[in-house]
């Protein structure tokens, strides 16, 4: 029997990885799939607590990946990683995502001459200093096997020079969607919230160049009071900052139309984004999900890797632009929306594609 190894750096990418797992099970007599995560235990917005409604597979191990300097992380989580490849021996590993601890797995199997294969492979924002950018291209030079999820990403292997073994398979995180679409639409987060049938507008930050900014949130703050004099807001406030926010005098001078959440389960996330008129964002998976849920993205960023989410879904990419991020909010309101419509390939079966594919080299290697 094979033993395949996956690694996930965070919840999001786990719940990729999950939809491998799910894909290995029509294998299981043949392989044997192992899952690990790696994380930071006592990082509320990395930790799995929001993600408790979703049926993850049980994870083999987990990786505290500690605090501290970037190389920091990355020779910690080197050294675990190291210890689980010796004791389990693996055929190949399975990365997700583009975290230090992504890169970190990625160097130690290359080192003991395990066969690597990257979900998301080619994704590119062209942010040379970018810590995720550079562990992105170094993981895919690492890797023997690339699956893609847009033409932009098989582009950029084969300008880089690593034009083997590029499959286009589509997106692992739209499996997972259609997986959990009817708990999405189960959701009582509106009767939660007290939104009735109303309209609203979600926000929601996490990047540390807007949360660790006094002036980027400054920024944000303002926008949603301005934009809540025409729509309901929800702003999704991480952890930290919903802790604080019955004090904070930033909060507290928030409008009654501006409704503050913590973190969500992740099927109440999905029903929120579902059902706003827009989404006010930072982040990249983001662009993902609201792309396939047909809901308006406005994403407060100079760079994306999603390059698709712009040519073909629903995002809009306004830099570090409030003023503009909130004009392209009334926009949306006044019914001025960016067409868009589902990527192809992302049509629910690409972690299907993935393992058939993997499948097809292990058998061709058992036969050799």
């Amino acid at each position: 029997m094979k033993k395949v190894i996956s690694f996930a750096a965070s919840p999001q990418n786990l719940i990729k990885i999950s939809t491998i797992d799910k894909a290995f099970k029509k294998y299981r007599k043949a392989v044997k799939h192992i899952i690990c995560h790696a994380g930071y235990e006592d990082d509320e917005e990395t930790s799995l607590l929001s993600f408790e409604d979703l049926d993850f597979p049980r994870t083999a191990y987990y990786i505290p990946v500690g605090f501290g300097s970037h190389a920091a992380q990355t020779a910690n989580t080197m050294l675990q990683v190291e210890k689980i490849l010796a004791d389990e021996k693996p055929d190949l590993i399975i990365l997700s995502g583009n975290q230090d601890a992504t890169l970190a797995c990625g160097i130690t199997a290359s080192k003991m001459e395990i066969p690597i294969a990257h979900i998301d492979a080619g994704l590119r924002s062209y942010e040379k200093y970018n810590s995720e950018e550079i562990n992105r291209i170094l993981t895919d030079v690492l890797c023997e096997y690339h699956f893609v999820s847009e033409h932009s990403a098989m582009k950029n292997l084969r300008v880089e020079g690593m034009d083997n073994n590029i499959h286009f398979t589509g997106n692992t995180l739209v499996d997972a969607l259609e997986l959990y679409w009817s708990d999405m639409e189960e959701s009582n987060v509106r009767a939660d919230l007290q939104l009735g049938e109303e309209n609203y507008i979600l926000a929601t930050f996490h990047q540390l160049e807007n949360l660790e900014s006094e002036e980027n949130l400054n920024h944000i703050t303002e926008m949603i009071i301005r934009l809540s004099s025409k729509c309901r807001i929800v702003w999704l406030l991480p952890a930290h900052l919903y802790s604080i926010s019955k004090t904070d005098k930033r909060f507290k001078k928030l409008p009654e139309m501006v409704t503050l959440t913590r973190p969500l389960p992740y099927t109440d996330f999905l029903a929120l984004m579902y059902d706003a008129e827009a989404v006010i964002t930072d982040s990249e998976s983001i662009q993902e999900e609201t792309t396939y849920l047909g809901a308006q993205c406005i994403t407060v960023k100079k760079y994306t890797e999603r390059i698709v989410t712009m040519d073909v879904g629903t995002t809009q990419l306004v830099g570090f632009d409030f003023e503009k991020a909130g004009k392209a909010a009334e926009d949306v309101l006044k019914g001025i929306l960016k067409p868009g419509r589902v990527p192809e390939m992302w049509d629910g079966k690409a972690a299907r594609r993935i393992v058939e594919i993997l499948m097809g080299e292990i058998d061709e290697e058992t036969e050799q």
